[in-house]
């Protein structure tokens, strides 16, 4: 293990003859008197063998029979607080814990003549260390080495899952509904894989607490929320009281009797005609009319009053051209006013401006049409 040159080698000499040890060399004496002649092969220093990370070994010269040569008394094991025996093993031990760093498949001994001994784990021994729930087994392979085998028991658990292994891989299929189970808040599985709070009423406990088949949650009619199924707070839906007027609606089921839904708001009429709405902030829960040059998004059968398309409200129930749309007369303008030399549609007296030409009047003061 520890290399050296000429020199260190004579030094070596000397020290060795002086402790009785056996010194390695570097050559045979015909060697030796062939370095000290022309043969350049073997003038000077050898080339070092390379380390072959045996402690109590010296390394000579490559390819020689000094190349690795056995030396008691080198220092060994985990501190270099041991000694090499003469047969080359680490010596003086009386724990596998001086000898070296041990693993789960090849720990390090201390015999009964103190003697550090290295012996791999029988094949199949399972090492301490495992990765859970993978449906593998690390285990040792009988060499010092660890191999990886499967393991039937080592399913993972999901929850609403029936989950086993097989060849090495996690398999899992979805549990009956109605199973108990506890993932991110849940109580019972839905059949498909998935913890929710509820299936049936019977899973949200007390008497007047219903779930929601939808998003299976549970809710009250009675507790200030809107949730559920729920239209608005605590009515509408399947199981809480209709809505009254001005309240939100989804179908016309969640509304009270003689009202129905229209613009998502629980309305005193149907209130599908162009340029009408019942969910404005002046009346909600009344029909009334958009305001003039305001759009009407969705009326009738999908229909739409929006200025995108050159359409927009006139303040009266009614859809006409927009501000600077073509005009053959003032009916075609929500604004009631044609220009008669542009054929435009303008503003009307009392409509805000900033330039006169914007008004039929042609006349702008104080920022509003004369």
């Amino acid at each position: 293990m520890r290399p050296t040159n000429r020199s260190t080698w004579i030094l070596l000499l000397s020290f060795l003859g002086l402790a009785g040890l056996q010194s390695p060399g570097c050559s045979n004496e015909e060697e030796n008197a062939l370095r000290n002649g022309t043969d350049l092969s073997l003038t000077g220093e050898c080339k070092l063998a390379a380390d072959d990370g045996d402690p109590c070994t010296l390394e000579g010269c490559e390819g020689q029979p000094n190349a690795h040569v056995v030396t008691a008394g080198l220092p060994c094991g985990l501190n270099n607080d041991l000694a090499c025996t003469p047969t080359g093993d680490c010596g003086g031990c009386t724990t596998g814990d001086q000898c070296g760093v041990s693993t789960a498949c090849l720990p390090w001994t201390c015999d009964v003549d103190k003697v550090c001994r290295q012996t791999p784990s029988p094949n199949g021994q399972k090492v301490p260390s495992q990765i859970p729930d993978d449906c593998k087994e690390i285990v040792c392979d009988g060499s010092g080495g660890e191999k990886s085998v499967n393991d039937p028991d080592d399913a993972p658990f999901v929850d609403c899952h029936d989950t086993t292994c097989s060849n090495g891989s996690p398999e899992s299929t979805p549990v009956a509904q109605g199973t108990a189970c506890n993932t991110n808040g849940g109580k019972s599985c839905d059949g498909k894989g998935n913890c929710i709070e509820c299936n049936t009423d019977a899973d949200c406990g007390a008497a007047g607490i219903y779930c929601d088949l939808k998003s299976h949650t549970c809710h009250e009619c009675d507790d200030n929320i809107q949730n559920g199924d729920e239209s608005d707070i605590d009515c509408g839906g399947d199981r809480c009281a209709d809505c009254s007027k001005g309240k939100k609606c989804n179908v016309i089921q969640d509304c009270g009797s003689s009202l129905f839904c229209a613009d998502g708001i629980c309305c005193n009429s149907a209130c599908d005609k162009e340029c009408e709405a019942c969910d404005l902030a002046a009346s909600i829960g009344t029909c009334d009319y958009i305001a003039k040059y305001e759009d009407d998004p969705s009326y009738g059968a999908g229909m739409t009053c929006t200025a995108a398309t050159g359409e927009t409200c006139n303040g009266a129930g009614a859809c006409r051209g927009a501000l600077g749309v073509s005009c053959s007369g003032p009916t075609d303008c929500a604004s009631a006013k044609c220009h008669g030399t542009t054929n435009v549609c303008v503003k009307n007296t009392g409509d805000t401006c900033s330039q006169p030409d914007e008004c039929f009047s042609n006349t702008c003061t104080g920022g509003v049409c004369g």
